[in-house]
Formats: C-alpha cells, structure tokens, sequence
C-alpha cells in the first residue's frame, strides 16, 4: 500500500481512539499525530517510503540489517515496541495508537501481493488469500474510503445533529 494509504488508516485509529478515550484537545492533536506517524513507522526499512526518506541513515541500516517488509513488520517488533512503551509508562491511550497504527500498516501490507514476514525471523509470508496491487485503484479507493471513515468519525455529532 501506498503512504497515504497507511496514513488514512492512522487517521481513522486517531479518530477511534480519541471517540474511545473521549480525550481533550491537546490530547486529541497528540493521538492523531501518533496515530498517523506510527502507521507509517513500519516502512522504515524502506529509504524511498514516506518516513525512510525523512530518517535515511537509519533507515539505509535498517535495510541493511533486515531488508524491507521483514523485522519491522512482524510480531516481534510490534512485542519490543509494546514493551518499550510500557516500560516508560506510556498512557495507555497513547500506547493504543501507537500499536494499533503499526498493526494497521501492517494489515494493509498484507493486501499486497507480497505479504509482510510476520513471524519474522521464521521466512514465511504472510499475505490475505485476496490481494491488490500497491498504488493500484483499489488502493487509492482504500484510502479515499479511510479518510471518509475517518472524517465521518471527527463530525458525527455534528452530522447526527444535522440528520437527527
């Protein structure tokens, strides 16, 4: 999936969890700035993805180590990251968003022909039966779809007000 694609699905996490938390507003901005960053965190193994171009060192070593769609988007990197967020007493509606955007990155590469090495280290691909090609139509559907969801979430008070 594309960057915008991960980042529309990190705004609907944003959205949820702020409906869920019922956060303030600085925790609101917060939530859907993690949220937004962390879905797309999992392509920093990746040095023309939208987040390994902006940390190009680490992410050429990332690469390097692991090459790309393996550690960073497996069950054991989303385990350390739990653990590193708990150990620093992260808010648990902060920590939400966090691992749910990093899940959601890698749900959605699972709808590639590729797949994610999700039991990384073990070299098996994990991929849905049904696929779609990255930057394809569906893709750019997914997205529009996402943000949608995503916008309808941020105003539905509003929007039952109107209706309602």
């Amino acid at each position: 999936m594309t960057g915008k694609t991960h980042a529309s699905c990190g705004l609907l996490v944003g959205a949820l969890t702020i409906e869920y938390f019922h956060t303030d507003l600085f925790t609101s901005i917060t939530v859907i700035t993690l949220a937004v960053i962390s879905s797309l965190l999992p392509d920093i193994c990746h040095a023309q993805s939208k987040i390994g171009r902006r940390f190009k060192v680490l992410s050429f070593f990332i690469r390097l180590l692991f090459g790309h769609r393996t550690f960073t988007h497996s069950l054991l990197f989303i385990s350390i990251i739990i653990c590193l967020l708990y150990a620093i007493q992260t808010p648990i509606y902060y920590l939400i968003t966090i691992i749910l955007g990093m899940l959601s990155h890698v749900i959605l590469d699972m709808l590639t022909p590729r797949g994610v090495k999700f039991l990384y280290p073990i070299p098996i691909s994990v991929k849905f039966p049904l696929v779609f090609k990255t930057g394809g139509l569906v893709d750019l559907s997914l997205a529009s779809a996402l943000t949608i969801g995503a916008t309808y979430v941020f105003f539905q008070p509003f929007i039952k007000q109107l209706f309602f």
